[in-house]
């Protein structure tokens, strides 16, 4: 039996995908610490993990200007989300809480960047293993492009800002000041990518240290119970609205929704967000919307006729896994690159979120719903991601690279 210690960072779309590879190592007999936030304890435990908590402030994702999720135009202005928004606030607390503990390897989210996952590796002496939840970057995120003179300036002082950064952790833990360039670059002896390869793009560009296992599935206990029996529903068709964990609390977008599907013979199910008031909208919400802060996607996906989504990784594989094809509205991040993968494989469409119409958004899910090449085209990627083997897969995989040889004396 060996000891795995996890270290995810705290959102929907990185934790899902590690619960089955968790529960399946703890089923082999590893000995599994995972170590995230609060909030996410009471799904962690149902995998038979040791639960420990770190503090992390989400809402800086909305109040910092650097730190707001955005599309990226420089890869130094992600480097530098990594290393301000993740690493800088994250692993010194990880650290703090494991340094004392004896582990055989460590698995770690791909968003705290490859110089966090190496700090904690080297730190404590182990080798690693880097969890990848989205598509592995063959480039960097953020295409270079032309600039002005100012915008060069501020990368200039990105870069500056991020060095400085990275030095003072460097020194703090006696560690070498990473490239700029080598601190969000996957770390390890084993990179796990929770996708099939069929979907990677370049994929024949990566190593074989990069393993395709396909979507993650496992029941998630704390989610809440929602009952959707379609055969009662008024209307033949059903489509599901969210836009993630992060971003959902966008009344315009909601009102728009309304406006554009009030008189389809559609049942809409949305998902508002936790933390979205959906009161001072109450009086326009069309009848054919069943609207809920928050429910459990899995199975709503399996009732669905399309999804209506940011195109999130870890919410685009799941309806994929499902066969679901996609109305893509992508905001941040590596959202635009997930969204042309998808659309470039005819299982969706893309929206532009600047300047969207009712009459834009009605007239892709139509095209989406009633035109069959987008079902076929998701199909044959889920069935991709659900035959490349999964978290049993990956655990076997783990154990084989990192777990048996860490745990010999």
């Amino acid at each position: 039996m060996a000891r795995a210690l996890v270290v995810i960072t705290p959102a929907e779309g990185h934790v899902n995908p590690s619960l089955g590879l968790v529960q399946q190592l703890v089923k082999c007999g590893e000995e599994v610490t995972y170590v995230c936030t609060e909030e996410y304890r009471k799904r962690i435990e149902a995998t038979g993990a040791k639960v420990i908590t770190y503090t992390y402030a989400r809402g800086s994702f909305a109040d910092d200007p650097i730190l707001k999720p955005k599309i990226y135009k420089h890869p130094y202005q992600f480097i530098h989300f990594i290393l301000r928004g993740m690493i800088e606030p994250i692993i010194p607390e990880v650290l703090a809480l494991t340094e004392q503990g004896s582990y055989d390897y460590l698995i770690y989210d791909y968003l705290l960047g490859g110089w966090g996952g190496q700090m904690i590796a080297e730190r404590l002496g182990i080798p690693a293993v880097c969890s990848i939840t989205s598509f592995v970057f063959v480039k960097p995120l953020g295409a270079e492009q032309l600039m002005t003179e100012q915008e060069e300036q501020e990368i200039q002082a990105i870069y500056d800002s991020s060095m400085e950064i990275a030095r003072q952790l460097a020194d703090r833990y006696q560690l070498s000041a990473p490239d700029m360039s080598d601190i969000f670059n996957a770390y390890g002896e084993l990179k796990v990518v929770h996708l099939s390869r069929d979907l990677q793009p370049n994929a024949e560009l990566l190593d074989d240290s990069y393993v395709f296992t396909g979507s993650s599935i496992v029941p998630r206990m704390d989610a809440p119970t929602f009952t959707l029996d379609r055969s009662q529903l008024p209307h033949a068709h059903t489509v599901y609205i969210s836009l993630g964990s992060i971003l959902n609390n966008n009344i315009e977008f909601y009102k728009l929704c309304f406006e554009a599907f009030r008189n389809e013979t559609i049942t809409f199910i949305l998902a508002c967000g936790k933390e979205t008031n959906m009161e001072p909208l109450a009086d326009l919400i069309p009848d054919n919307f069943i609207i809920k802060p928050y429910l459990p996607q899995l199975e709503v996906l399996q009732q669905v006729d399309v999804f209506i989504t940011h195109a999130g990784m870890n919410s685009t594989s799941e309806a994929l896994y499902y066969d679901v094809p996609l109305v893509m509205i992508p905001l941040t991040s590596d959202q635009p690159m997930v969204a042309m993968q998808v659309k470039n494989r005819g299982a969706g469409v893309i929206v532009d979120h600047q300047g969207l119409t009712p009459e834009v958004l009605r007239s892709a899910l139509l095209e989406v719903l009633h035109t069959p090449s987008y079902k076929q085209q998701a199909h044959a990627i889920g069935k991709s991601l659900r035959e490349a083997g999964g978290y049993e897969r990956a655990a076997e995989i783990v154990m084989s690279v990192v777990g048996k040889a860490a745990a010999q004396p």
